[in-house]
């Protein structure tokens, strides 16, 4: 167990020095800036908290905090604030890291709500924070770009840029919710049916 925790906190660190280590072409493609964020939340703070890292909350206010800063830093005049300015950018990164270690602490610990109460909260995270990925899937323009935008450089179009940010949002990022969320309503079945045989 102790060699599974310390593989997990070190798939996190390396997940986040990935992140880190995209920051020059993330400043061009919108795309790229957007699966930073996605790889933050859907892999490091997990893996992070799995091998250790506990944040002493309620479930719930996790749940609102981590869901009140993503909405947030997917507004288009912050996060393009925050690529104007290398601070910007590394509180942009590290409130999203807080915000999803927070989220994921009350998901995975035992005790702090129900099983059942905590696939509910995993649940309605990926649809809340799918909204701004079904936005730039179906915009008609580009409404979301990086400040320094220079799709061209990797073949794209700033809406093609856009638009392949929406369905990373959309799809990678919800298997990993949907998975957790099913590990978690088949748990809480099993402890129900365990609890009405015993």
């Amino acid at each position: 167990m102790r060699k599974l925790k310390l593989a997990a906190l070190g798939g996190g660190l390396a997940t986040i020095a990935f992140v880190l280590a995209l920051a020059e072409p993330a400043s061009q493609l919108f795309s790229l800036h957007m699966s930073q964020h996605l790889l933050l939340i859907a892999v490091a703070a997990p893996l992070l908290v799995l091998g250790g890292l506990d944040i002493p909350m309620p479930a719930l206010a996790s749940w609102a905090i981590f869901v009140g800063l993503f909405l947030f830093w997917h507004w288009p005049s912050a996060f393009q604030w925050a690529a104007l300015h290398p601070l910007g950018e590394l509180l942009e990164l590290g409130s999203i890291l807080a915000a999803a270690c927070c989220f994921w602490s009350g998901i995975f610990q035992e005790g702090r709500a129900s099983a059942g109460a905590r696939a509910l909260l995993v649940m309605t995270a990926a649809v809340v924070t799918d909204l701004p990925g079904v936005v730039m899937l179906f915009a008609p323009r580009a409404i979301c770009v990086m400040p320094n935008e220079n799709a061209a450089r990797f073949g794209l179009g700033p809406l093609e840029d856009q638009q392949i940010a929406g369905l990373l949002m959309w799809v990678p990022t919800n298997l990993v919710f949907f998975a957790i969320a099913t590990f978690l309503f088949a748990r809480w079945i099993a402890n129900s049916s365990s609890m009405v045989t015993s």
